[in-house]
Formats: structure tokens, sequence, C-alpha cells
């Protein structure tokens, strides 16, 4: 938060804040840098500027600081969680955060300070907790809410997949399960509807896809999308999985109708697959040489 606050422009983030409180206000749709709709952001930042308005001025900005710092609290607890649950050691889960708040700073040095972009993350966390651990409805709720932050989590569905696979031991079977066809509906439902409330973006298609950016994007996520891409073939199947399922689909989409940036479009894959797919292939790695060298039974 201090790395922001020391980098950030505060016209800008004035502004951004400014309109997220008339979105909520007027109950209008709101719309991120781009021009893709972020109807969930004013709604989360509303409380706080709405309990900091009596007491202080400059409610609106420390709203905002509140509303980030809420918002950072739920991501790493939720990382955290997501990670123990996909059976990383507690010391490997804590190395993932230290990773994690590292690209997060820099992904957040253009637009990644946006809400949306720390809401959406925080949600596929949730999701994969949810999936993971046969809670249907819950994950129905947060595909709900992840298709009215942005477009993008409409692909939580493909979360729900990979969870339903894992537990019913294949891809067919998970395919003809209710929790994957109500993710389905429901976000296809509510991004058709948004994306009729509010003007089509004006991003150029591939506009951010170029050999100098890609280099400069891959190297301040600290590689970690191109080793995990490496080590995928060492992760459990039902991360393997996903991993495939997700990632292809979620780069074609966010690079064919988004700005790449600093790469905040990527944070959610980032926390959700590449961190720890990347780890669980250094646990092997430590792992081998230790049953090596130990003495036989």
């Amino acid at each position: 938060m201090k790395f922001y606050m020391d980098n950030s422009n505060d016209s800008e983030t004035e502004a951004y804040v400014g309109a997220l409180i008339a979105s909520a206000t007027h109950g209008t749709i709101s719309v991120d840098a781009t021009g893709h709709y972020a109807a969930l952001a004013p709604y989360l930042l509303w409380p706080f500027t709405a309990l900091l308005q009596p007491v202080t001025g400059a409610y609106q900005i420390r709203g905002y600081v509140l509303a980030r710092l809420f918002l950072g609290a739920v991501l790493f607890a939720a990382a955290y969680g997501w990670y123990r649950r996909v059976g990383l050691g507690w010391f490997t889960s804590l190395l993932a955060l230290i990773l994690l708040s590292t690209s997060f700073a820099f992904a957040g040095l253009i637009h990644g300070w946006e809400l949306d972009k720390l809401i959406e993350p925080s949600l596929f966390l949730c999701a994969g907790i949810a999936a993971w651990n046969s809670r249907y409805l819950g994950l129905t709720g947060l595909a709900a809410l992840a298709a009215a932050n942005r477009e993008s989590g409409a692909l939580v569905a493909v979360v729900a997949l990979a969870g339903l696979a894992q537990q019913d031991g294949g891809l067919r079977s998970a395919l003809k399960r209710w929790p994957f066809w109500a993710c389905v509906i429901v976000c296809t439902v509510e991004v058709v509807w948004f994306r009729r409330l509010v003007p089509a973006p004006t991003v150029g298609a591939w506009q951010d896809v170029n050999p100098d950016r890609l280099v400069y994007v891959v190297g301040g996520l600290c590689l970690l999308p191109l080793v995990a891409t490496a080590w995928v073939r060492s992760a459990p199947l039902a991360m393997a999985r996903l991993f495939y399922a997700l990632v292809p689909v979620w780069i074609v989409f966010v690079l064919a109708t988004d700005r790449l940036e600093q790469g905040a479009v990527l944070l959610t894959l980032l926390a959700l697959l590449f961190l720890p797919v990347t780890l669980m292939g250094v646990e092997e790695v430590i792992r081998i040489p230790r049953a090596l060298s130990a003495p036989p039974v």
C-alpha cells in the first residue's frame, strides 16, 4: 500500500474514486480505464466512504485506502488458504505470498490499483477453495459476483469444472454436473446483461502484443508465467487440468479485449495458478534429492 501511495497519481485516483461513488449513489454501471464494466467495485468502496464521511473531509481517498487494505487482507488470506488446499506446505505458502505481493506491486503501477483488479483474484481464489471442497452453492454465488465484477469473471466456470473433475474423477462426468452449468448460465446472463448497459470498450485487439511488452511484463511478474508453464507437468492432475483449461483461454481473451500494460489482467492467473504450480515444482525438486539421500529402510 505504501509503495502505491508513494507512486500514485493523486488526481487520477481522486477522479476514479469519485466516479465509483457516483456510480454507487446513482445506481449506474461503472467502467474501468479501458471501458470494460466493473459493476462490483462501487458497492465495495461505498461502505468505507460512507463510514468516514461524517468524520473527515478527505473521506473519499481514505475510504479508498481502507477498501484496498480490506481487499488485500481478503486476497492474501484466500491465497494462503488456496495454496494449503492444493498441497503446498506452510512455509512454501508464505513464500508464495511474498512473490504475490511483489508481483502485485509491479502490476499495480498502471491501472492495477483499480479495485476490480483486486476483487477478481480474490473471488477466483475463493471459488477454487469452494470447488475443491464441494461447496457448490457458495461456488455459484462466487461465480455471480465474479461475472458482475469483470467480463473475465465468467471464466470462473472453468474453475468449477476442474474442481468437479477432481471430485468425480474426470471431465466427462464433471460436464454433466449441475454446479458447472449453473455457473455457466449465471455468468453468461450477467455478462450479456452488463455489456448491454455500457458502451463497447474502445481497446484495439492485440494492442499490447509485442515482444518488448511481453518480456517486460513476464519479468515484472518474477518470471512466474514461464516457470509455471515449464513445471506444470509436475503438478497434481487437478491443477494441471485447471492450468491447461484456463490459462490459454484467459490469455487469448484478455489480449484480444484488454490492455496488457503492467500485467494487471494476469494477476488472477498469477495468484490462482502460476504461483502454486511453480512452487509445487520447487517442492518436487527439493523432495527428490532428499528421497535419494534417505537411508534404506
